[in-house]
């Protein structure tokens, strides 16, 4: 996925070159150099233009799928984290069930990790689910 987002980042790059260069080139042939144009009207007939039935440009396509591609991305990265946490929690539930007086360290250090929370309240929600893990 994340060669994906490299070659769609490099696509809109030239994309985008290609597009401000053909914005120039029309604007040349169109006159709009040969004029003192202020920012104010430029912006004016700009937003016309826009406001006008046009199409969604090649540029706007890429960007949006590059959002898409980054949602996407979160997400797998966001499950994969769940996923290896949950696998951990598993593997070490069953270390401490099969093999307790290895692990009496774990206790302590828990209590510690959950007292941590800066809300008094979460804390205490989280060592009661705990309360057979921390002795």
């Amino acid at each position: 996925m994340k060669q994906d987002g490299a070659h769609l980042e490099a696509e809109i790059a030239r994309v985008r070159e290609r597009e401000e260069k053909r914005l120039v080139r029309v604007a040349k042939a169109a006159g709009y150099f040969d004029q003192k144009i202020t920012t104010d009207q430029l912006s004016k007939l700009l937003k016309t233009l826009v406001k006008m039935n046009t199409r969604e440009s090649q540029l706007k396509r890429l960007e949006d799928r590059m959002k898409v591609q980054r949602t996407k991305q979160s997400e797998f990265e966001r499950k994969q984290d769940t996923r290896r946490k949950i696998l951990l929690g598993a593997f070490l539930i069953a270390q401490i069930e099969h093999r307790p007086e290895e692990f009496t360290w774990v206790s302590g250090e828990l209590r510690k990790f959950l007292d941590a929370h800066h809300d008094a309240n979460v804390a205490a929600r989280n060592k009661e689910l705990m309360d057979e893990y921390l002795g």
